[in-house]
C-alpha cells in the first residue's frame, strides 16, 4: 500500500499528462483510509456540496433534514422566507431536534423539550430558570453557508468559502435551452452504494461505459459511440452523448421537438465538482449528489429532474410514473453494481490502471482538480503551524 506522499505524488502527474499517456487512478486511490482523511478535511469541509433542490422548501416552514460528513443538517425555508442550513443539533444536551422532512413552525428536540424557531433561535427551555441568560445569538442552532443555483441548493461546512455563483456562471451557456430550475424530481433517489465516492464520480463523469453497463435502458438512445467531450472550468466538466429516440422511445418525440434543433439530437452531461453529476435528456435528467460515508461507501441522493410536460403527464397517469421510476431505478442499479465490482477489485495485487480513453477525457480534469485541492489544504495546514511572523511574503 503506497503511503500518502506517495498517492499524492502519483496526483501531481495528471498536471502536465494528456489523454494518450494519463491512466485510470491507481488503485490505492480507493482504499487508503488517509487519502479518504485528506479528501475530508480539504475538499468535503471545504468547498460547497450540493444537497437538494428548492422544490422541497418552497413554502414557509418546510424542511428537509440530511448529513455530511456526521453533521446532521437541517435546511429550511423561515418565516422571512429566507433558505437556511442549520445544525440539526440542540444546544441542550446534543440531541437531534429534526428529522426527515415535512412542514412545522418550530423544531423541537424530544429529549428534554427545547424549542427553536425557524432561524434557529432557541425559543423556550423547560424548567430552565436562566433562559434569558440563553437568548439571542448566545443559544441559537449554528447556521451554515447556503447558497442556490439553477435550482439546487449548496451548502458549505466552511464558514468563509469562495462565492459559489462565479465558478459555476460559466456552465450556464452549455444547458441554455435545459430550463432546469424547473423541472421537478421524479423518482426522488436516496440509497447507500458500497464503494468509493470517487468510483461513483468518475462512472458519472464519462459515456465510454453507457453500452457495456446499460445495455437496455440508456444505451438504447444514447450510445457510448456518440460520447464527445465539449468542455471544462475550475468547477465542473462536460461531454454529450447523441439522443435517438426512435422505436420505443418515439412516444417522446412531441417533448424533444419542444427544444431547439441543436439540442434535438444531444443532450450535455455534467459533472460538478467534487461530486455532483447531471446527465441530461430532453425529457429526463439524473441528478446524483455522491456523499462518502467511509472509504469504501458513499451515499448517493438526487433524483430524476423531469421536464414540466412529462411530469404533468406522470401525474396524471400512474402507470407512467412507474414505469418511469422503475427505468431509473434500473439505470442506478446498474451503477451501483459496478462500484461493488471496482471496490472490491481495488484490493487486488495485480490490478492496474490502464490508459484513458479520448472518452474519458473528462476524468482528466477531475483528477487535476484532486490535486489541486488536495495540496491546497496541504499548503494551507503548513502554514498555519508557522508562526504568523515567520510567513514570508
Amino acid at each position: 500500500m503506497e503511503s500518502l506522499d506517495q498517492i499524492l505524488g502519483q496526483l501531481e502527474h495528471y498536471q502536465t499528462q494528456e489523454i494518450g499517456e494519463a491512466r485510470a487512478l491507481p488503485l490505492s486511490h480507493y482504499t487508503s483510509e488517509a487519502l479518504f482523511k485528506l479528501e475530508q478535511d480539504a475538499i468535503f469541509r471545504r468547498e460547497w456540496i450540493c444537497l437538494g433542490r428548492l422544490e422541497q422548501v418552497e413554502n414557509v416552514g418546510d424542511f428537509f433534514t440530511t448529513e455530511l460528513l456526521g453533521e446532521p443538517i437541517v435546511i429550511v425555508r423561515g418565516r422571512d422566507k429566507k433558505l437556511r442550513a442549520l445544525s440539526a443539533i440542540c444546544r441542550h444536551r446534543y440531541f437531534t431536534v429534526a428529522e426527515g422532512a415535512g412542514n412545522t413552525s418550530r423544531f423541537t428536540c424530544r429529549y428534554h423539550r427545547w424549542v427553536y424557531e425557524l432561524d434557529g433561535q432557541l425559543r423556550g427551555a423547560p424548567h430552565m430558570d436562566n433562559l434569558n441568560d440563553m437568548a439571542g445569538n448566545r443559544c441559537r442552532l449554528p447556521e451554515f453557508p447556503l447558497q442556490t443555483w439553477m435550482g439546487f441548493i449548496f451548502v458549505s461546512l466552511n464558514q468563509d468559502p469562495a462565492p459559489l455563483l462565479p465558478k459555476l456562471k460559466d456552465a450556464e451557456a452549455h444547458w441554455t435551452n435545459y430550463d432546469i430550475k424547473n423541472w421537478k424530481v421524479s423518482p426522488w433517489v436516496d440509497e447507500v452504494w458500497p464503494g468509493n465516492w470517487k468510483l461513483a464520480m468518475e462512472t458519472a463523469l464519462e459515456g465510454y461505459h453507457v453500452t457495456g453497463l446499460h445495455p437496455g435502458t440508456i444505451d438504447k438512445f444514447m450510445p457510448s459511440s456518440s460520447s464527445d467531450f465539449e468542455a471544462t472550468s475550475e468547477q465542473w466538466t462536460l461531454f454529450r452523448l447523441a439522443t435517438v429516440y426512435e422505436g420505443e422511445f418515439e412516444a417522446y418525440k412531441p417533448i424533444v421537438e419542444l427544444f431547439p434543433e441543436e439540442d434535438q439530437t444531444s443532450a450535455p452531461q455534467f459533472g460538478f465538482f467534487p461530486n455532483c453529476a447531471v446527465s441530461c435528456g430532453q425529457m429526463s435528467s439524473i441528478w446524483l449528489t455522491f456523499l462518502p460515508i467511509d472509504v469504501g461507501h458513499t451515499r448517493v441522493i438526487g433524483g430524476a429532474l423531469t421536464h414540466p410536460v412529462l411530469y404533468e403527464q406522470m401525474q396524471n397517469d400512474p402507470a407512467l410514473k412507474q414505469a418511469n421510476a422503475e427505468a431509473i431505478n434500473a439505470i442506478n442499479l446498474q451503477d451501483a453494481s459496478a462500484m461493488v465490482d471496482l471496490q472490491r477489485n481495488a484490493k487486488s495485487q495485480h490490478g492496474a490502471p490502464g490508459l484513458l480513453s479520448e472518452k474519458e477525457r473528462c476524468l482528466l480534469y477531475f483528477y487535476r482538480y484532486l490535486n489541486k485541492k488536495l495540496h491546497e489544504n496541504l499548503d494551507a495546514g503548513l502554514q498555519e503551524k508557522i508562526p504568523a511572523t515567520q510567513v514570508k511574503d
